[in-house]
């Protein structure tokens, strides 16, 4: 019964999957700062060198405090503000409107990455904290808009069928890939890690403003305006406020239309078991990559270029990223467990499980000659690149299935809101996971 309030059958058709193609691509940019920032570590260990030996690069020289503090200041400077501002998206979100909130918040990510791509070709060897503090801030105002970005989007995704709220997760995956992938091209090229960075900085500014004209033309579209409950330009007859969607069967007997407002804490107890699992999902994820994951060392020995250049990059971040889309894939295609309250506990216990990937991954190859608690028992990368891929499989999977699944266990009108509500605690998961990581790395 769920899924017939789904079917397009009743609505414009999506012309050539256009729609589905536009929320793929968005679903690329709405991670893609992150995904930038985490992949191009040897650039942020490079800005940050000690500079009187010119040194600092990994595999070069023991990293400085300020390179061993930098990835922290990161995590909090991206996940804080990016919890905060999902949380009162999926609170107040429902009170502005859609498309200015979504344009204005991309074409201020696009700046703030454009401000990013001019900062590595400028020496701040002579002020690298107060470049560190101008980057944070920089980071800080990117999230604030992504955050808002990313929630607005797939808050929309609710209100169509589950295939487009699965593409825009698949998308998200992708930007992740696309930012992995792009970076071990470069390296591969010869590229230092400096023009490593400026080339995938510069790449994400190109591909976040075809989103936004991507954007633009699919909101003027008949297919998205129908299941958006938005009226082309020029045709305000009976629009409806989108702070109160109308309730079904609204026109059934020819009265007037009556708007039925959403109750946000009402639609949260009905998907709380999707909530906390899409919460636990993504805290596991936050707490192991890449805070420990990307501390594994290959047992190949330091003089190859696999273990000197590539092994990080390849098998943990490129490997994390396809895995992921993988998972995210798998979900759209089987849709298992299926929506309901077994299903909703099943998937529960499912991210629950994903627990046992912390020590997994405190037992690989782990920084060998600095370890203090947890002993050594995976000595291979074999074993390393098993486990990721599990990892990796699973938190697609896993949390795919809570995204799509959730906004099917309510009423139509109520979509939107329980998407968005999903999304801020997929947002304190990632803001949890990354707070829990500086504990979890010193069990290593």
């Amino acid at each position: 019964m769920v899924d017939e309030m789904k079917k397009e059958v009743e609505g414009p058709k999506d012309n050539y999957k256009l729609v589905y193609i536009i929320f793929y691509w968005l679903g690329i940019g709405t991670l893609l700062p992150w995904n930038m920032f985490i992949t191009v570590f040897a650039y942020w260990n490079y800005k940050f060198r000690t500079v009187e030996t010119s040194e600092g690069l990994l595999g070069q020289a023991e990293t400085n405090d300020l390179q061993k503090a930098f990835n922290g200041y990161l995590a909090v400077a991206s996940m804080v503000p990016n919890v905060a501002f999902l949380i009162l998206n999926s609170v107040f979100g429902h009170k502005f409107k859609t498309q200015p909130r979504l344009i204005i918040s991309l074409v201020f990510v696009i700046l703030m990455f454009t401000f990013t791509s001019i900062m590595v070709k400028i020496d701040t060897d002579e002020w690298q904290s107060t470049f560190l503090t101008v980057t944070l801030v920089s980071v800080v105002f990117i999230n604030i808009n992504a955050a808002i970005f990313q929630g607005g989007i797939l808050g929309v995704a609710g209100k169509f069928p589950p295939a487009y709220m699965g593409a825009v997760f698949s998308g998200q995956a992708v930007g992740g890939i696309f930012a992995s992938g792009t970076n071990v091209v470069v390296l591969a090229m010869g590229a230092t890690p400096v023009q490593s960075a400026f080339f995938c900085f510069l790449i994400s500014v190109a591909f976040l403003l075809t989103a936004l004209v991507a954007y633009g033309v699919v909101s003027k579209s008949e297919f998205y305006q129908h299941y958006l409950g938005e009226t082309p330009a020029g045709d305000t007859e009976n629009k409806a406020d989108e702070s109160k969607p109308l309730a079904e069967g609204d026109f059934s007997d020819g009265r007037p239309n009556i708007p039925e407002k959403v109750n946000p804490l009402k639609v949260l107890i009905q998907v709380l078991p999707y909530g906390i699992a899409v919460f636990l999902t993504f805290l596991v994820t936050l707490g192991a990559f890449p805070a420990i994951t990307a501390q594994v060392t290959s047992t190949l020995g330091p003089d190859s270029a696999w273990s000197n250049t590539f092994y990080v990059p390849v098998a943990c971040f490129l490997l994390f990223n396809v895995g992921d889309y993988i998972g995210r894939v798998l979900a759209g295609l089987i849709q298992w467990p299926r929506p309901g309250k077994a299903g909703a506990y099943f998937t529960l216990l499912l991210s629950i499980l994903r627990f046992v990937f912390i020590p997994l991954f405190l037992f690989c190859n782990l920084r060998p000659s600095d370890r203090s608690v947890s002993p050594i028992l995976f000595e291979s990368d074999v074993a390393y690149i098993v486990i990721m891929a599990l990892f990796s499989i699973s938190n697609g999977y896993v949390g795919t299935i809570c995204m799509m699944s959730g906004p099917q266990t309510v009423r139509p009108e109520e979509a939107q809101t329980a998407a968005s509500l999903l999304v801020a605690l997929l947002g304190l998961g990632l803001g949890s996971g990354a707070a829990l990581a500086n504990i979890f790395v010193k069990l290593i």
